[in-house]
């Protein structure tokens, strides 16, 4: 019988695609509720309003740290992310929780939470995240910064449960493991 809730973690480097897995597994598992994020990044023209995703200012977000609101936040680039400590335990009360968040802050999570899985989503090359980021409405020197993130946290991917390749226009296959993996929870 299922009893603990468990916290399934997505992470990867940026542009991998880690966003639209993480939204269609949650759509294809029930017993998964997403994680309450904070960002001070701008919203972007695709991004849709799920209520998993805050948009607020970097006084609101350092407010929110100051108030202990967060139960892992970091500096990414140049914005600040953090998943919400009230939002998790709630959650956690009824559902599983898949997370999509940073290599950074999943390292934390797995480190405060015994019963999670953490799976890493690669790209088939890291070509593809370059030009992923490429595309993103961005100055040059933070797209190269990017890029140079992405190789190193791509290097992280051995400290992670599972790792899943992100194969070009095959993004079906790593959400059906996914799915197949968190199935049993």
């Amino acid at each position: 019988m299922k009893s603990e809730k468990i916290i399934a973690i997505i992470t990867g480097p940026s542009a991998v695609g880690k966003t639209t897995i993480a939204k269609e597994v949650l759509r294809r598992l029930k017993s998964f509720k997403a994680s309450t994020t904070y960002t001070t990044r701008p919203k972007r023209d695709k991004d849709t309003e799920d209520k998993i995703m805050y948009y607020v200012s970097e006084t609101e977000f350092r407010s929110m740290i100051d108030d202990d609101q967060f139960i892992e936040w970091a500096q990414v680039h140049d914005n600040f992310y953090g998943t919400s400590k009230k939002a998790l335990e709630e959650t956690l009360k009824t559902h599983n929780v898949l997370m999509n968040i940073d290599v950074q802050g999943a390292k934390i999570i797995k480190k405060k939470f015994a019963k999670h899985i953490s799976i890493f989503i690669l790209p088939e090359h890291i070509e593809d995240i370059a030009s992923r980021i490429q595309q993103r409405d961005m100055t040059k020197i933070m797209k190269n910064l990017r890029i140079e993130n992405a190789k190193l946290e791509m290097s992280q991917a051995d400290h992670f449960d599972y790792k899943i390749v992100n194969y070009n226009n095959k993004i079906e296959l790593a959400i059906e493991k996914i799915v197949k993996i968190l199935a049993k929870y």
